[in-house]
């Protein structure tokens, strides 16, 4: 178990261009919520959900603090508010490929002297922000974005020292965001 690192689920999104919950979709078997959950839990002795303010669960969970931003951010910045003294490794609802071997891989390469510790997005070359472990030495630096109006994860991780894992499964940091993609996985 690791001790030094909890887990953060990330629901707290809209789901806009799904039309539906993406934590409540079943690409497992059960909720994706629970699939999570439930990996996680062989790795962290402390794993929350995010939920926003009309969300409900009955895992334990982190509510998203009202900061005045609609981003995955609000969330992050939520679990380091409740406890700032961990690194938080974070994790999309809407990413149904990460499985054991990807937690295995992330914690790993984890870089406890970075802010971070995140896969390089091989089309984008960007950090991917929800599939990460954050140090507790990021969260000033995040408090003080969100301060700014900033509120993209990713440009903020862009422009502090991380590690930026490649070569790995390209498959672990995708998004399933749409009807259209959820049927293709599901159909798979």
């Amino acid at each position: 178990m690791n001790l030094d690192v909890s887990a953060l689920i990330l629901s707290g999104g809209q789901s806009s261009r799904m039309g539906e919950e993406k934590r409540l979709i079943n690409y497992h078997g059960k909720t994706q919520e629970q699939y999570l959950f439930e990996l996680l839990s062989n790795y962290f002795s402390a794993v929350y959900v995010s939920i926003n303010q009309n969300q409900t669960t009955d895992l334990p969970y982190i509510q998203d603090l009202e900061l005045g931003v609609k981003s995955p951010m609000v969330g992050i910045i939520s679990a380091f508010n409740y406890n700032p003294n961990v690194a938080w490794l974070v994790v999309a609802c809407d990413m149904p490929f990460v499985d054991e071997s990807a937690i295995e891989f992330l914690l790993k390469h984890r870089n406890l002297e970075k802010y971070a510790t995140a896969f390089e997005n091989p089309e984008e070359h960007f950090p991917e922000p929800l599939l990460t472990i954050y140090e507790p030495r990021i969260f000033p630096k995040l408090q003080e974005a969100v301060h700014q109006g900033k509120k993209s994860p990713m440009k903020i991780l862009q422009n502090l020292d991380i590690l930026l894992l490649q070569e790995f499964d390209n498959q672990w940091i995708k998004n399933i965001n749409t009807m259209k993609e959820k049927a293709s996985i599901i159909a798979f």
